[in-house]
Order: C-alpha cells, then structure tokens, then sequence
C-alpha cells in the first residue's frame, strides 16, 4: 500500500492582455500610484486580491505591445497538441485541461511541485506552437 499523498497541480494562465492589471474583476499584480512608485502586489494564499484600479488598468493597456489576444476554436487543437507533447517528454501527464478563447486550465500529475515552472513549460510550448501555426511570433 502506498503511503504517498496524491499531488496534482492545476496551473492557468490568460491570453495576452485579456486580464490586465487593474482588471474590475480582481487582479494579483503591482498597483500603480499616480504620484508614482506602486503598492506591491500581495499574493499570499488567504489574502484579499486587489480590484478595479482604473489608473494600473489604463497604464497596461498602454503598455500592450500587440493587440489583445483570443484564440478561435481552431487553434485550441495546435495548442492542446503541444501541451500534451511537452508533459509526455517529461513523463507528466495531464489529466484535466480546458483551453478556453481567453485563458487555459490545465491539471497535471507526475510532476514536479513547482506549480509557476510547470505552467511556464506548458504556456511556452504551447505558444511557441500557436506562433508557427498563426505564421509569425505574438504574444
């Protein structure tokens, strides 16, 4: 009888710039003050996230170097695919995944504890995949 604990992790992530910092719907992020400097951003479990900041919304959306992004239906396969390819080289698997036009769940097991590297693999491959399918590198 195993005595290990199960372990999955479940990592998400937005499209580029369809949830920015000073989002009305709450946000983890750096909230900038308009005399300058910023208040940190707090992200401890339990702690209140921060919501609606019009001047750290209004700032980030001028910062966007490319137009906002949402995925059509036919690109969550290229995405998907990816994905997959990049958690059986590594001996993950994925268990649960929802890619959605403007954001991405995905649950996994076999891996790592590092829940911030196993999203970044995962977010990596898959956009480096939607960029070769799209015909150019965006966001």
């Amino acid at each position: 009888m195993s005595t290990e604990k199960p372990f999955a992790l479940h990592v998400s992530w937005t499209c580029y710039a369809t949830w920015l910092p000073g989002d009305k719907r709450g946000y983890v992020s750096n909230t900038l003050v308009p005399t300058g400097g910023f208040l940190p951003k707090e992200n401890t479990a339990g702690t209140p996230y921060t919501a609606d900041d019009p001047y750290t919304r209004d700032r980030a959306r001028a910062l966007q170097k490319d137009s906002t992004v949402y995925h059509p239906a036919q690109l969550a396969e290229v995405a998907a695919r990816a994905m997959v390819e990049a958690a059986r080289k590594r001996g993950w698997r994925i268990i649960r995944a929802a890619l959605m036009a403007n954001h991405v769940h995905v649950v996994i097991i076999d891996c790592p504890p590092d829940g911030e590297a196993g999203r970044r693999i995962l977010k990596g491959t898959s956009q480096a995949a939607l960029s070769d399918a799209f015909g150019r590198n965006r966001r």
